[in-house]
């Protein structure tokens, strides 16, 4: 009897497992983290767009992007975030970047989709930021069957996209750039000193001295 029991609880046991891997499965295939094709006016798929969450082996670390155009023949637009990856914005702030161009959202190493607990911090550096920029532009060259493609930088990534464009061999047709970092530091200087004058003039007395502690 006391065998039967551990035969039936041990068919259990393997039963919920079963039932949790294909669950796993079944969500990772359908997470919201897939994107969905384009469709045309009459509910059909578009022919030859592409809407695809894909990962990479970039100088030893996976790293993550997404695609999208609604053809894929179009010119490549290589995106270069800031401080954060911007990808998740556009489900409620559509770019419609994808009409014209596939549009390339790389998440860079150790940022959301390319995180990896393993990655060592002192990897995070410009030189490495950039080199890493330059292989997936020759990457997306090499898929996409171009010989350049567009770079467009934003904020912190407008810092890198800079130096990736004039970095020979030239892949870039043109480089775009939105909030273009240059003088880092001049910036930061001018921005603590309104802030301060700010602080000041409305007689904010603990922002005030607290700024004032931290030149």
């Amino acid at each position: 009897m006391n065998g039967l029991i551990k035969i039936v609880a041990l068919g259990m046991i393997l039963l919920f497992i079963s039932g949790f891997i294909l669950i796993a499965v079944v969500l990772m295939a359908y997470s919201p983290g897939k994107p969905k094709p384009f469709f045309n006016e009459n509910g059909n798929i578009i022919k030859g767009n592409i809407s695809e969450k894909s990962f990479l082996t970039i100088n030893g670390v996976k790293q993550g992007m997404f695609i999208k155009s609604k053809d894929d023949t179009h010119p490549v637009l290589l995106l270069l975030h800031g401080g954060m990856p911007e990808y998740f914005l556009s489900k409620k702030y559509p770019t419609g970047l994808e009409d014209y161009f596939t549009v390339v959202w790389w998440e860079q190493r150790c940022s959301r989709i390319s995180y990896h607990s393993g990655t060592s911090p002192t990897s995070i550096t410009l030189e490495q930021m950039v080199a890493d920029a330059s292989e997936v532009t020759k990457y997306l060259c090499k898929r996409f069957h171009k010989e350049k493609i567009y770079l467009m930088g934003h904020s912190g990534g407008s810092f890198i996209g800079i130096q990736v464009a004039g970095k020979p061999p030239e892949n870039s047709p043109a480089y775009i750039r939105v909030a273009q970092m240059s003088n880092q530091l001049q910036s930061e200087r001018l921005a603590y000193s309104y802030m301060l004058a700010q602080y000041h003039k409305k007689e904010i007395k603990p922002c005030n001295q607290n700024w004032r502690r931290s030149p």
